[in-house]
């Protein structure tokens, strides 16, 4: 059935209601003030015992300090990889997954050149479907399959930029945080991160900068370093601790005086970043990085800048052997933000690779119905679900 509007408008309505203009701007106004009196300095040691519930950015730099842009190379090339899928349908005559992965390298300047492929592959035999070596036999379900998928763009990119010389970036779509794989078990998320972390390892090796574009972030660990520092717990001869502040009756944390916003919200209208600049590196302070210092040196931790890219406020994620690389930071910062103004706001790269990843209706109709054509070539008959043939037309 269509969506019932007359029973929503109402709820719009009141909800469009709710923003108090006055309120917000008292609100920024205060975040104004955290922001101009920040002290760097103190938020670390702040941070050395605080307790906090939420996610926060922490640097060595300055947290306001921005870089401008110096010059994009008249000569570079970019990798960028994007995938899709299929996933195992239990409704289906066969179980199977689909994993579709694109490249594209594009080449600027001397011996300018384009490259663009995709490949497909199908996973059907009993151990793809399920986790290896695993003694409870876990399926391959849609998150274990996204993780795939990242690993797979991840290594076609890295296959690509293979015995490419001169000024070389690989660009990723999305974060390079493997988030969810916090909710697995240790025997997945160990299988996921080891093939991931092998990756990133071999642009390591050969001294080629991998990053990941993110349109449009939610994060607010730029926010939250704020809360941090304007928490009254210190001045009272306490450390930080947001549980136990929120725990007492009747009392209003310090810190809910600022906005509820995202980070790039804060850099744009706050902080007024400039197109082309771009923030100080942050590190990510969750307990996921630890899992990715595999070898304790912490140079596959994941860092992060923002970045204004011309019409909107990117965040740009990279491994901290990349941050610590001055040339390597620069080279991402100007290939990043030169890609953005050839894709009007959007890296081109990363446009044209998701464009020759996607799996289209059709497409996927096609290897259903091929599928199926096999299946009778061979003398078995597709059998459908109840359930999946209701799908298939309407009787009512």
């Amino acid at each position: 059935m269509p969506l019932d509007l007359n029973v929503i408008m109402g709820q719009i309505n009141d909800m469009a209601g709710t923003l108090d203009s006055d309120e917000q701007a008292r609100r920024f106004d205060a975040l104004d003030n955290a922001w101009s009196n920040l002290d760097s300095v103190e938020v670390n040691e702040r941070y050395d015992t605080a307790i906090t519930s939420f996610l926060l950015a922490e640097t060595s730099e300055d947290y306001r300090g921005t870089t401008p842009l110096t010059g994009v190379p008249d000569t570079y090339s970019v990798a960028a990889s994007d995938g899709s899928f299929i996933l195992p349908d239990r409704h289906a005559p066969l179980r199977f997954f689909l994993l579709n992965t694109s490249t594209v390298y594009l080449k600027y300047g001397a011996g300018s050149t384009a490259e663009i492929s995709t490949l497909p592959d199908i996973r059907y035999q009993e151990a793809d479907l399920i986790v290896p070596d695993d003694p409870q036999r876990t399926p391959i379900d849609g998150t274990i399959l996204g993780f795939l998928r990242a690993i797979e763009e991840l290594k076609a990119a890295c296959t690509c930029l293979e015995g490419r010389e001169g000024a070389t970036v690989a660009l990723q779509d999305g974060t390079l945080v493997l988030w969810q794989v916090q909710g697995q078990s240790d025997l997945v998320k160990d299988w996921i991160l080891e093939q991931f972390i092998d990756v990133l390892d071999e642009f390591r090796k050969r001294d080629q900068p991998v990053a990941s574009y993110i349109s449009a972030p939610g994060a607010t660990e730029l926010m939250n370093m704020l809360r941090v520092a304007v928490c009254d717990y210190p001045e009272m001869g306490k450390a930080i601790d947001c549980k136990h502040c929120r725990s007492q009756p009747g009392r209003v944390p310090t810190c809910d005086v600022l906005p509820n916003i995202p980070d790039r919200t804060l850099l744009t209208q706050i902080a007024k970043l400039q197109p082309g600049e771009r923030t100080a590196v942050y590190h990510s302070r969750s307990k996921i990085m630890r899992d990715y210092d595999r070898d304790r040196t912490g140079d596959q931790k994941i860092c992060f800048f923002y970045l204004n890219a011309g019409r909107e406020i990117a965040r740009v994620e990279i491994p901290r052997w990349v941050a610590a690389d001055v040339d390597q930071l620069e080279l991402v910062h100007s290939v990043i933000y030169d890609q953005c103004s050839l894709g009007r706001g959007y890296p081109v790269v990363l446009q044209e690779a998701h464009e020759a990843a996607v799996l289209s209706m059709s497409d996927r109709r096609i290897i259903e119905v091929a599928i199926e054509q096999a299946l009778s070539n061979v003398g078995i008959m597709p059998l459908h679900t109840g359930k999946d043939g209701s799908k298939r037309g309407r009787f009512v």
